[in-house]
């Protein structure tokens, strides 16, 4: 698989690579979509087989950028096609080797969404995680909070972005018709592009190597995360400041948010709040303040990434064994999955909030 991994990280996002637009007319751009589909198709493991999947488990090891820290743990995926969903993190910031731990739970069941979390083993030191989806808090400049009606649309079509992005990087369906959007191409060689709109309105794009018809990349577009270090908002991605510099120390705490992301759990809004050296947390008035100014200044738009490698069969299917995702070309997240089942028995409670 040294192609594809060597293909992958050339393409990364438009502005780097040369993109030949296909002029073709609507039934023959129609017919190079379809032929692209099928021959994905037959080199994940086949019509029968991708049909045939209907629910789908993955389990490993990640680590992902966030406010300057790494943070690392265990990400379990399962899937029940065509709307279910759920996304179990276990996260502990780097280095903190048996240290407290942080377990977000995240899940959609047809027309329904919702999150839990819970922290294990104290978090000490003053830390706290707060942790909103967009339209889940206070409204922008301090307006009227949603309703709990509303808080559910915004839960659920996060969500479900969330899961067509899954099915379009494992298995080239995204639940969407594709259309044609040319050819990238650099001296590793060439690859098919494929775009569809999400329920945001956004663009997903799919890269398939022309050589081999595997998935490389999943690319789309998601708010950037905004870091506030010492009270003052900072732009840049994970663990970066202005320009792309490594940020200062936190003396005051810092506040990470961020609308979207990468294959890490797509936790919209986060943010959390650090005691400084002194041990001295901000209160949680000062941090509804920071999140309300966040709120009031909503961040740029970045392209995310999703690079897809180390293939391996399950079951009679093609599955990447590695996800790395960058945020405008820059390391955010790594995902090994150790672990797939192929239509795993899935109880009907794994969908309940306990």
């Amino acid at each position: 698989m040294r192609r594809v991994i060597t293909a992958a990280a050339f393409i990364t996002m438009a502005s780097f690579i040369h993109i030949d637009s296909v002029s073709l007319l609507p039934l023959a751009a129609q017919d190079r979509v379809a032929g692209i589909i099928a021959a994905t198709r037959k080199a994940l493991g086949g019509e029968d087989k991708i049909t045939g999947l209907k629910g789908l488990t993955a389990e490993g090891p990640f680590r992902r950028a966030m406010g300057g820290r790494d943070m690392e743990g265990t990400v379990t995926v399962t899937i029940a096609r065509p709307d279910k969903l759920k996304r179990v993190e276990e996260m502990q910031m780097g280095g903190m080797v048996g240290g407290p731990s942080i377990e977000r739970t995240s899940v959609l069941a047809g027309n329904t969404a919702w999150d839990d979390m819970a922290n294990r083993g104290g978090m000490g030191g003053g830390m706290q995680i707060v942790m909103r989806g967009p339209g889940e808090g206070p409204g922008p400049g301090g307006g009227p909070a949603p309703t709990p009606e509303q808080m559910n649309e915004a839960r659920v079509r996060r969500m479900r972005v969330q899961l067509q992005r899954l099915t379009a990087a494992l298995l080239a369906d995204a639940g969407t018709p594709w259309v044609d959007a040319g050819i990238a191409e650099s001296p590793d060689g060439k690859a098919d592009i494929l775009e569809t709109k999400e329920e945001t309105g956004r663009t997903l794009r799919l890269f398939v190597d022309q050589a081999t018809h595997m998935p490389l990349m999943v690319q789309y577009q998601d708010p950037k995360p905004m870091i506030m270090i010492n009270g003052g908002p900072r732009p840049g991605g994970p663990g970066r400041g202005p320009g792309g510099g490594a940020p200062p120390a936190a003396s005051g705490g810092t506040i990470d948010k961020s609308a979207g992301g990468g294959s890490g759990g797509g936790i919209e809004q986060k943010a959390a709040a650090m005691a400084g050296p002194g041990g001295n947390a901000p209160s949680q008035e000062e941090i509804q303040k920071r999140i309300a100014e966040m709120q009031r200044n909503p961040p740029a738009l970045g392209t995310f990434a999703m690079h897809l490698s180390d293939y391996k069969k399950v079951d009679g299917i093609m599955l990447p064994h590695k996800i790395e995702t960058e945020l405008d070309g820059e390391p955010n997240e790594e995902w090994m999955i150790e672990k797939y089942k192929v239509n795993p028995t899935i109880k009907p409670d794994t969908w309940e909030k306990k």
